[in-house]
């Protein structure tokens, strides 16, 4: 008679979950060894993503600060005030649809990308929101003949702050499209690739949708 010699049950239950502790512990240091990025690569947003929102997050709460203040002085004055040229609420209202188209063409830009190409209206946009800055530039050059200006009124100050800045996001949004632009020109779709255009999208869409809340409370309200 053969017999069959053994660990314990009990020894042998230990020497099997130190091998999966041991097991674990080497896929855990495997995996802080790699770069962060390398970490999070199955993640379902993506690094880029997660720090424009974050950036985002902060720019509202910013113009939120601006439109407080604005509809506090707001409230307990005249306004417009006498005197004090009228805004160009129809030309804006134009404007206002250039911007917005711009997000649309972006999605085209995104969607096609995907299928090998759509650059063309990547460009679209970057055209629409130089044609949305010079517009309101020209408007601006009238205000100014006209007489409103930042000194000549609280209404022109805030008026200037609140538009500009977002004039200023505007161009800084332009100048993500064009690192865009570059980023994309002759290279085919990868998920590294769409991670960004994801994250650079995201502030142009968020400079589109600041606009028509700022057109209402300044140009129409």
């Amino acid at each position: 008679m053969l017999a069959t010699y053994g660990c314990p049950k009990g020894r042998g239950n230990r020497n099997k979950n130190k091998l999966q502790m041991q097991t674990q512990i080497v896929t855990k240091n495997e995996l802080y060894s790699l770069p962060f990025g390398e970490r999070r690569r199955g993640a379902l947003i993506s690094d880029g993503a997660i720090g424009m929102s974050l950036l985002i997050a902060t720019e509202l709460m910013f113009f939120a600060g601006l439109i407080s203040a604005y509809l506090i002085n707001k409230a307990g004055a005249s306004w417009p005030p006498v005197g004090q040229p009228r805004l160009p609420v129809e030309m804006t209202a134009i404007n206002t649809g250039i911007l917005l188209f711009s997000s649309f063409t972006l999605y085209l830009f995104r969607k096609q990308f995907a299928e090998g190409k759509g650059k063309m209206f990547l460009m679209i946009t970057m055209f629409l929101g130089v044609a949305f800055v010079t517009i309101q530039g020209i408007e601006w050059v009238k205000l100014i003949q006209f007489g409103l200006t930042t000194t000549s009124s609280l209404y022109g100050a805030f008026f200037y702050t609140l538009i500009g800045f977002h004039g200023v996001h505007v161009i800084v949004g332009l100048l993500i499209l064009i690192y865009l632009l570059l980023s994309v020109n002759g290279k085919s779709s990868s998920q590294k690739l769409l991670d960004r255009i994801l994250a650079c999208s995201m502030y142009w869409y968020f400079v589109v949708g600041i606009w028509p809340i700022l057109y209402w409370l300044v140009y129409l309200s």
